[in-house]
């Protein structure tokens, strides 16, 4: 029968252990243990001396017996609210119709609790059922086909498993420690982070004199929140872990705390009552999908790990170009004292139909009327199929080639309708290759990571041959591409106003190039050069 655990809890702690009502005018003995004082008394006036049948102590006698009057209170509220109304038979006192079989007052001799239904002792522990049972209520018609064990095997079958759920509990806590202080370490990572940031940005602002130091407190502010966004997912998961944490530590007390109890009819009490639910609590729930090798490592003991849904949330913060072009991007007019601007890049042609000017900063396509006049009517192939599609083919590559460190440049695409810059990398071919991937890899040599302006509109990321459409906040008439080799991403800004456009990351092969595309040209709408931006 189902009841309050809150109501039974308090009504527990207000029963005598004798008559197994609420107290009537409590005592208490010398081992701090409480009792009815007629109850107490009547024992005492027969035997002179007896034992407390909670922990065996002697009772020396009439004069030893102190009034709990706080006691006396609780118990006489608890009788007027009739809490006894919503338990079960077993918890009630002698008033409560003896229709389950249920405990009796322990007896002095032996501290044995008895069956208040048939006087017998309980020696019987009903797996069914979960509770202590008489040999005359086993063989009744309620316990019929029902499973029972002698109390000593039953209390020792569930100590042990009591221990292997213990020895589970504590491993699994000591793996969400392990969890904890990788989460703390990535925490004070990024906070080392973003103190060395702020290190860095004082000291190139410093240079920028006086003036410069409203800026200098933006980016500062922009850092910190940054930070604020980078730190605030992670000390959430921390919080989540630890209180986690703190529940499976506060079970495993509980748990070990039961190791002290040496009767196994009061062991089987608590057992029932706080044990089995926490065992209960702690067994695995049956996953939703297909099982892993993953899910059996922490699942094999039959209990359920909070490692399944905990994890470390990995942190970043980084400034991107910010971080090693700050004063450029802050204040170009002051040149003579930044130490660091834009790589200047040496294009070179890499088809037929472009021309690169002779100091290798600029590339357009070929004029048809003046460069080729003579050619008009029996223009190449490649040539022809420009003047309709964007070609990626349709390019020129820096000559310097990136593999490690940042590297920072700036394109002026002015007002041209159409155009492409970014990075261009050689495939590698994997040894294990099929056949035909050998082939396609014989015919497309390089990736491309691209910003695409086409229509004199539209907007996109081609990535890997994937087209990305993308929203700037306003069309840039200098396109700024920053390449961080070490994080394996390119980043392309609104040089005009330093704006972000779009990062992507990707894992960057061997031979990394920029890449210039004048894009297609138009009938001559589209004939002016792409160039390379010297400071």
């Amino acid at each position: 029968m189902a009841w309050n655990e809150s109501t039974s809890s308090l009504a527990e702690e207000l029963e005598c252990p004798v008559c197994l009502d609420f107290f009537k005018d409590p005592v208490m003995l010398d081992c701090g243990h409480n009792m009815c004082r007629a109850c107490i008394l009547g024992y005492l006036n027969n035997q002179g001396s007896v034992l407390c049948p909670e922990c065996r102590a002697v009772v020396s006698g009439p004069g030893s017996l102190k009034p709990n009057r706080v006691l006396r209170n609780l118990a006489d509220k608890a009788r007027e609210l009739k809490l006894t109304d919503n338990l079960p038979c077993e918890l009630q006192g002698p008033t409560a119709p003896p229709q389950e079989c249920g405990f009796q007052s322990p007896s002095f001799e032996t501290g044995e609790l008895c069956c208040r239904k048939h006087g017998e002792q309980l020696k019987l522990f009903c797996e069914t059922d979960r509770k202590l049972v008489c040999l005359i209520c086993r063989d009744e018609r309620q316990h019929k086909g029902h499973s029972f064990k002698p109390v000593n095997e039953a209390a020792q079958s569930c100590k042990e498993e009591l221990n292997r759920a213990l020895q589970f509990l504590l491993s699994d806590n000591h793996a969400v420690q392990s969890v904890e202080k990788d989460q703390q370490a990535e925490l004070s990572r990024i906070q080392d982070r973003s103190g060395w940031l702020l290190a860095d940005i004082t000291t190139q602002f410093a240079e920028l004199h006086e003036f410069l130091r409203r800026r200098e407190e933006e980016l500062k502010r922009d850092l910190k929140a940054a930070e604020r966004r980078a730190l605030e997912p992670m000390e959430r998961n921390l919080q989540r872990i630890q209180r986690e944490l703190g529940d499976r530590t506060e079970q495993a007390r509980k748990l070990q705390d039961s190791q002290s109890i040496t009767q196994p009819v009061t062991y089987l009490k608590w057992w029932s009552e706080t044990g089995s639910p926490i065992m209960e609590e702690l067994k695995e729930k049956a996953p939703c999908g297909p099982a892993t090798d993953e899910w059996e490592i922490v699942t094999i003991s039959g209990y359920e790990s909070k490692l399944k849904t905990l994890s470390v949330i990995p942190g970043s913060l980084s400034l991107g170009p910010y971080e090693t072009h700050l004063q450029f991007f802050i204040w170009k007019e002051m040149l003579k004292v930044i130490r660091r601007v834009p790589q200047r890049l040496t294009m070179e042609d890499c088809s037929l139909s472009l021309k690169v000017s002779r100091d290798g900063l600029s590339t357009r396509q070929i004029d048809r009327d003046q460069d080729q006049p003579h050619k008009h009517h029996h223009a190449p192939s490649a040539i022809v199929q420009t003047e309709a599609r964007f070609d990626q083919g349709l390019h020129a590559q820096s000559r310097e080639k990136f593999t490690s460190g940042s590297h920072y440049w700036e394109v002026e695409v002015g007002g041209k309708s159409d155009w492409a810059v970014g990075i261009k990398m050689e495939k590698i071919q994997e040894r294990e290759a099929k056949w035909y991937q050998k082939v396609v890899h014989f015919f497309s040599r390089h990736n491309y990571l691209l910003l695409v302006f086409s229509d004199d509109k539209n907007f996109r990321i081609n990535a890997f041959s994937v087209d990305i459409p993308i929203l700037p906040g306003a069309r840039p008439r200098k396109v700024g591409v920053y390449l961080d080799c070490e994080k394996a991403q390119v980043s392309f800004y609104n040089a005009d106003d330093m704006s972000h456009i779009y990062t992507h990351s990707e894992c960057f092969a061997k031979g990394i190039a920029a890449y210039f595309n004048p894009g297609p040209y138009l009938a001559g709408r589209n004939a002016e050069s792409l160039t390379v931006c010297c400071y």
